[in-house]
């Protein structure tokens, strides 16, 4: 099975859908019980045997450099990669190229998804996957489904902006990738979600791990709140 050693966070954004909050904050570092949210994600990581991270920031970076540093305080090593613009979070991939391993993990860095991401590497290693997503089975319903996976894991379809019938899962957030996939873009702005995931699905190169548990989603006020719950007595 194929080894990964690291973790790209995508911190970058402008965390439009908190203001007037992120004006002033990153959306990755909203205190949650007097510790960013970043740090959940973090720890999260860190005990899944990953010690390396590759955070892809831009709006207001300098708060997150400030805190974290180069990780020692935190038992890991950080690295860091600066958008001067936004590009996408298939641009700050490419932004961050150099730093890259050949396969990584990469999750948004308003979301946890807490779940053991050994399989999703295990199902990288026997497939002929160039990437890996993870899919809620959205069981409860949280919202519209966005993925139709079929029985041995291969993605047939994914659309954030229109669902379909034969959809049974929803995008969950975390991701397992070839830095190949890169090879696909066609500007230095672009989204791994509408400009990369398609090209792979119709390549038969895009893999999902169906997996029960929720993801939690601080972008949104709403989103926010229910972070605060669940990880009140982590903090």
């Amino acid at each position: 099975m194929r080894r990964v050693e690291q973790a790209v966070i995508l911190c970058g954004g402008l965390g439009t859908r908190l203001h007037p909050v992120t004006h002033d904050i990153p959306k990755s570092m909203m205190p949650i019980q007097d510790r960013p949210f970043l740090e959940y994600l973090v720890e999260h990581v860190k005990k899944q045997g990953i010690g390396r991270f590759l955070f892809c920031t831009g709006h207001l970076h300098e708060q997150i450099e400030t805190h974290f540093g180069n990780g020692i305080a935190f038992d890991v090593e950080i690295l860091y990669s600066i958008e001067q613009e936004p590009l996408g979070t298939g641009g700050a991939l490419l932004n961050a190229t150099q730093l890259l391993d050949d396969i990584f993990f990469v999750s948004y860095g308003d979301s946890l998804l807490p779940i053991d991401l050994a399989p999703m590497v295990e199902l990288f290693s026997v497939q002929t996957a160039l990437g890996v997503i993870t899919v809620y089975d959205n069981h409860d319903k949280i919202t519209v489904n966005n993925v139709h996976l079929a029985d041995d894991g291969l993605v047939l379809a994914y659309n954030k902006k229109e669902s379909i019938a034969e959809m049974n899962g929803v995008e969950a957030g975390v991701s397992l990738l070839s830095k190949t996939v890169l090879e696909l873009a066609i500007d230095r702005k672009f989204s791994l979600e509408t400009d990369i995931f398609p090209k792979l699905i119709n390549r038969g190169r895009l893999f999902g791990l169906l997996t029960p548990q929720r993801f939690y989603d601080i972008g949104t006020p709403e989103g926010l709140e229910l972070g605060k719950v669940i990880l009140d007595d982590v903090g």
